[in-house]
């Protein structure tokens, strides 16, 4: 029997009601954490469920999007009482009105080969211009539109097209975290209590913001940051754990080549998730992306926590203790960073590290400190890689099986 759709009225948030009426073809709604976006970019979605044709919902990695924006968009189906089947092994959801592909900016080709009438991308600043471009010309339906929900993310090809561009067909909002009634009154005071003036501006009220005295201005697209390919077997492989609970537990996994470049290749990113969990999607990333049950690695480093690393061991992941002088890191880091006569540095990224990507772009120097210290923010992914730069880099240890 089919379902009979239910209407549900919305009282929308100022800066959602803007967003909504903005008459773009291209239009974002750029904010804080926490102002709304991915739920509104999820009941956009439902919105564009009107026979007009397929469309597409995308998320910077999978597991983003499995745990967040395909998930809030499946709960607004559910609340209104839309009939869908969610084609879990295509990566899609059949509707009446055609499909919604749920797909990750991670592999841009990958995107190819649809004609879609809508689309809605989540934390876009997050993506790789790549995916963008690539999207822009799936949308061939008539009147195709599409919608970005994102935190900005400094002055990147985000704000390069929203505002510097400077086309009729693009068009965004601006919404504050502080608009947002459903939130605890607290939570907005303990970020403003945790972030600097400047990370406020643009984690709390979404403005664009250039950070000066960046850690490793240095760091570029294509040259620091590549696309992901498999690691070979034989590289020598570490892990780098920052400990977290509130703030991000951060795992970093790295392989050195035979010429001894760095490549960062996977990240674990997570907060209010205990150790137990932790250790076992640790575990699990590396069965399912390498296909083999033991995975060798010359070192597990990690931050010094003794209850933290001893229960880390307790469900198998056993670490050494990091190197943990940040100034002396940070110079071997830089070293690193530094393009050689050859044209190529002696460490690399894969696009598909979204939130250490976003950290690199903001991690910088205190003007406050008496010495050269970096603001203690933003640097979960940034102490983790460093842990694994003056593992390389420093003395030796045997192979360690995990």
């Amino acid at each position: 029997m089919a379902k009979t759709r239910r209407s549900i009225t919305y009282r929308l948030l100022p800066a959602q009601t803007k967003v909504y009426l903005l008459e773009k073809k291209y239009k974002a709604f750029i904010g804080g954490i926490g102002s709304g976006k991915t739920w509104f970019g999820a009941w956009w979605s439902v919105q564009q469920l009107n026979g007009v044709g397929d469309g597409m919902i995308l998320a910077p990695t999978y597991r983003m999007l499995e745990d967040v924006t395909q998930r809030q968009f499946i709960d607004f189906l559910d609340a209104h009482n839309i009939q869908y089947v969610h084609e879990t092994g295509k990566s899609r959801v059949r509707t009446s009105s055609g499909y919604v592909f749920l797909r990750s900016a991670e592999h841009p080709e990958r995107l190819r080969g649809t004609n879609l009438a809508w689309a809605w991308g989540d934390e876009a600043a997050l993506w790789r211009v790549g995916a963008f471009k690539i999207l822009l010309g799936r949308l061939r339906k008539n009147d195709a539109r599409a919608l970005l929900t994102t935190t900005p993310a400094g002055f990147n090809w985000v704000y390069e097209y929203l505002e510097e561009l400077q086309s009729e067909q693009f068009g965004y909002v601006i919404g504050s975290t502080r608009e947002n009634v459903h939130l605890d009154n607290e939570f907005v005071s303990s970020l403003e209590e945790a972030y600097t003036a400047e990370y406020a501006a643009q984690e709390i009220d979404g403005q664009f913001v250039a950070f000066e005295g960046l850690v490793y201005p240095e760091v570029r697209d294509g040259v620091h940051i590549i696309e992901p390919f498999d690691i070979p077997s034989d590289w020598r492989r570490y892990r780098g754990i920052d400990f977290g609970f509130v703030n991000p537990f951060v795992c970093l996994w790295a392989a050195v080549d035979h010429d001894g470049r760095i490549y960062f290749y996977r990240e674990h990113y997570k907060t209010k998730t205990l150790l137990v969990d932790h250790a076992r999607m640790i575990k699990a990333a590396d069965v399912c992306n390498d296909q083999r049950d033991v995975v060798r690695y010359s070192q597990t480093v990690a931050d010094h926590d003794t209850q933290d690393v001893a229960e880390l061991r307790s469900h198998g992941i056993a670490t050494t203790k990091a190197r943990k002088s940040v100034s002396v890191g940070i110079q071997k880091v830089k070293a690193r960073l530094a393009v050689q006569a050859d044209g190529k540095p002696r460490m690399f990224f894969f696009s598909s590290l979204v939130h250490t990507r976003k950290e690199l772009r903001s991690y910088r120097w205190s003007d406050k400190a008496l010495k050269d210290e970096p603001i203690k923010e933003s640097d979960h992914a940034m102490d983790a890689m460093r842990y694994i730069v003056m593992a390389v880099d420093g003395p030796k240890v045997g192979v360690r099986i995990v």
